[in-house]
């Protein structure tokens, strides 16, 4: 089972992995594409760990 990143919306690092793959190169588009950061919180708790696995999967 993959860790949750987005904790308000249960997506994991694999989807958002799987997502900046396939070319979602900003939190914007991981947003677009996965729903992550549009939970409780705004992304408060996940967008910098979202930043960062931009960076690591470019």
């Amino acid at each position: 089972m993959s860790e949750k990143v987005c904790l308000c919306k249960g997506i994991t690092k694999e989807t958002i992995v799987d997502a900046i793959k396939n070319g979602a190169n900003s939190v914007e588009a991981v947003k677009d594409a996965t729903g992550a950061t549009t939970g409780f919180c705004h992304g408060g708790r996940c967008k910098s760990t979202i930043e960062k696995l931009i960076e690591e999967n470019k």
